[in-house]
């Protein structure tokens, strides 16, 4: 057995280890939504930006950087951070406080009682499978990455990597999600300091001026002839917005609610700012990349082969184990999500009686995997828009927009009736759809411009009825404000 295969199989059972030991801390169905809250604040901080961090930062934005040159790096590395960064700092205590209050679990619930409405819980356990989109985008991508390593071909690296995560989410949900993302952290940090200083020679041997040399255009702050990167707005109000936006999604703002009080707010935040701050450097492998490998490489394979080419056989396993991690992490949080939300809230929706919501939860996971690993074979070799991230995109960002009204709303703007925040969700859904179906903006091909008319007219539409009842004196909403 050859290096690689026994260092993957020895962090895959190291894994397991800690899912088998997180399962006799599960007992409820609050322990497999949001665990038992022992796990300490600076252990959840690393375990969310572990998520925030996934293979798409490592694998496929590097690769864009690459294709793009410094307006992806200021789209993504300045812009879409900065959003990010706001997001939690603003969301996150406010969040965990009405989640409290309210004994929310999951986003559709904790905007279900906010707003005192089981249609928007019902709309957003149907919207959360968007984020299959996202699980199908970490998939290929470790795919990619892994099959060169092992040996294998990609389409037999999806099943075994799907099933793997699937079974260490139904062993221990959030109590192993907690402990495996935050181990999976500090591997991705190590990693991410080789990646970014095995480059730094590369700055004194002149890689700006090889890069001008190839194609000048590559060191703007933006790049008129990419696709997603055009101009200003694209390049820093999409992202930035995006980023903002992107909070809203359930394994990220969700992870607030593992913590007991706001004073572990504030560890929890400083140390995933921090540590994310690290991993925005990998962005610069896509520069590196540039100078030293085929300008034609594909997107979504120029890590992978800049990998193979710079390090030794020893070097490219423990930064394997590093990427393994990088997905895994996310892809752990987003079916354990998932499967909260099934647990909870689509089993009560559904009114069974037969079987369990822990239960109907740990099943719902085996029909995500499916759903997954098809897709994942599909963008194999079919990628959209020549790259699965188009894919992600699409699904991730239409829930997002959507959800970032009732979530805004119900922490900050209590007088917003459930009215208003509807409007505001069927606004946003139906500009982005409609949009990305006609291509009636400009720049309609670039999801980020999609999510940014979209959350445009959300705020509008939510701003008129809002007004609109105001001016009648009338107040509807769920629930009483939150001091």
């Amino acid at each position: 057995m050859s290096a690689a295969w026994i260092a993957v199989s020895a962090y895959a059972l190291l894994l397991l280890a800690i899912a088998a030991r997180g399962a006799l801390r599960t007992r409820s169905i609050q322990d497999f939504a949001v665990g038992d809250r022992s796990v300490p604040p600076a252990l959840v901080g690393l375990a969310l930006v572990a998520q925030l961090t996934s293979v798409a930062t490592f694998v496929i934005n590097p690769g864009l950087v690459f294709h793009y040159g410094v307006s992806a790096l200021m789209g993504f590395g300045v812009a879409a951070a900065a959003g990010i960064t706001t997001g939690l700092i603003v969301f996150s205590a406010r969040f965990r406080r009405v989640g409290s209050q309210m004994q929310a679990l999951t986003l559709p619930g904790w905007i279900a009682a906010r707003h005192g409405s089981e249609p928007l819980r019902a709309g957003f356990c149907a919207l959360s499978l968007g984020l299959v989109a996202y699980a199908v985008l970490i998939v290929v991508a470790l795919a990619l990455v892994l099959s060169g390593l092992l040996g294998v071909t990609p389409a037999q690296v999806v099943p075994v990597l799907v099933l793997f995560v699937v079974a260490c989410v139904v062993l221990g949900g959030a109590n192993t999600s907690a402990w495996t993302n935050a181990v999976q952290a500090v591997v991705m940090l190590v990693v991410a300091l080789v990646l970014i200083g095995a480059g730094l020679p590369l700055l004194g041997d002149g890689l700006l001026e090889t890069i001008r040399q190839q194609d000048a255009a590559l060191l703007g702050v933006t790049n008129p002839g990419s696709l997603y990167f055009r101009n200003l707005f694209e390049v820093f109000v999409c992202n930035f917005l995006v980023g903002v936006a992107l909070v809203c999604q359930p394994h990220i703002v969700g992870k607030v609610l593992f913590l007991r009080d706001d004073k572990q707010v504030r560890t929890y935040l400083g140390v995933a700012v921090v540590a994310g701050m690290v991993f925005l450097g990998v962005l610069c492998v896509g520069l590196y990349a540039r100078a030293t490998i085929d300008p034609a490489t594909r997107v979504d394979l120029v890590v992978p082969t800049w990998i193979a080419t710079t390090f030794p056989a020893w070097m490219q396993v423990v930064i394997a184990l590093g990427l393994l991690s990088a997905g895994l992490s996310t892809l752990e949080g987003i079916l354990g999500a998932l499967a909260a939300i099934a647990a909870i809230d689509l089993h009560g929706l559904l009114g069974l009686k037969r079987v369990g919501g822990l239960a109907f939860g740990r099943l719902s996971l085996l029909a995500l995997a499916a759903v997954t690993v098809a897709l994942s074979w599909h963008q194999l070799a079919n990628p959209t828009g020549g790259t699965v991230a188009i894919f992600a995109q699409y699904g991730v960002y239409g829930f997002f927009t959507a959800a970032f009204f009732p979530m805004v709303c119900g922490m900050f703007l209590p007088r917003v009736g459930r009215g208003a925040v509807t409007a505001g969700v069927l606004a946003a859904l139906v500009a982005y759809v409609g949009l990305a179906w006609t291509a009636a903006v400009p720049f309609a091909n670039n999801p980020a411009v999609l999510a940014t008319w979209g959350l445009g007219c959300g705020a509008l539409a939510t701003a008129g009825v809002a007004a609109g009842g105001l001016r009648r004196g009338v107040r509807v909403h769920g629930s009483a404000p939150v001091t």
